[in-house]
Order: structure tokens, then C-alpha cells, then sequence
């Protein structure tokens, strides 16, 4: 009887004590104290350069909006012809967008327009793209403080594209 009890433990208990991974594997982290907001990221070897811009002084809570995305080379040359796939996830709730944003490239190079991008809960969000093309693939991750000190704005969205 004992085993038993304690085989409920482990599979039950033990993980919610824990409070450390959900059912799919992904791990809770905290908000780091040193959290680097910068809307400029660069690979470690400085590769490859991104950095976003929008219509607002900071990023909208639950309001649909676009991200003008520009990708630059080592060498500070646009990188044109990437495949980039974005994701947002808040590492302390374990959980992501409600939206799946769509990248695409514009008519100016190394420009990419990222539609449908929506925080809908104030917090510590993680926006990570996945780029790859010319036989390269690269991670770059942006850290951002969403709605913290500022409401919600108007029902209808506020994408300005």
C-alpha cells in the first residue's frame, strides 16, 4: 500500500512541487533581474542582426499590431530571402500567443512585416524567431515587459497596417 501512495506522489505531487515543466516539456522560468529589453538582437558571434520597430511607444496589451522586422548580415548588408517563423511565449505562465503571427517579406530589402502579433496578458514575454535560408539556420530571442503600467487599448485592435 505504501508503494502506491507513493507512485501517486511522484506522478501528482512531486511536479506540482516542483512547479518547474507542464505536460509537453516546457520549463517555467522566472523573469530575470537583468532582463535586456533591447528591440536590437544580435547571434552570439554577431552573424546575424534583427530588430523591430512599431507604431507605438511600447508594445500594446490584447491589441493586434504589426512588427517591422529588419534582418542585416555581419557586415551590415540586408539579408533578403529568409524564412522566418515567430513565436511568443511567456516563460512564466508556460504559454504562448493566442495568434499566430504571419512574416512576410516587404519590397525593401532585408524589411519583413510580422502580422497578428498580440500579448493579450501583461507580463514578461519572450518573442523568438526562427531564421533560416542560405543554408544557415539562427535563433534570436527578444525579451519584452508587456503591459505593465499601462491598459488595455480600445476593442477593435490597434494594428495600424
Amino acid at each position: 500500500m505504501h508503494w502506491l501512495l507513493l507512485l501517486l506522489l511522484s506522478i501528482f505531487a512531486l511536479p506540482d512541487m516542483a512547479g518547474a515543466m507542464d505536460a509537453i516539456g516546457k520549463v517555467r522560468r522566472e523573469r530575470p533581474a537583468d532582463l535586456d529589453t533591447s528591440t536590437t538582437v544580435a547571434t552570439r558571434y554577431g552573424t546575424l542582426q534583427a530588430s523591430y520597430e512599431t507604431d507605438f511607444p511600447k508594445l500594446p496589451l490584447n491589441g493586434v499590431h504589426t512588427w517591422r522586422l529588419s534582418l542585416q548580415d555581419k557586415n551590415g548588408l540586408p539579408v533578403v530571402g529568409a524564412d522566418i517563423v515567430l513565436t511568443a511565449d511567456m516563460p512564466e505562465h508556460l504559454h504562448g500567443m493566442t495568434t499566430t503571427p504571419l512574416v512576410q517579406e516587404s519590397d525593401t530589402p532585408g524589411l519583413y512585416l510580422v502580422r497578428g502579433m498580440n500579448f493579450h496578458m501583461p507580463g514578461y514575454w519572450e518573442a523568438t524567431l526562427d531564421i533560416s535560408g542560405a543554408g544557415s539556420r539562427h535563433l534570436l530571442r527578444f525579451n519584452l515587459i508587456i503591459g505593465e503600467n499601462q491598459s488595455a487599448p480600445a476593442k477593435g485592435g490597434t494594428d495600424g497596417s
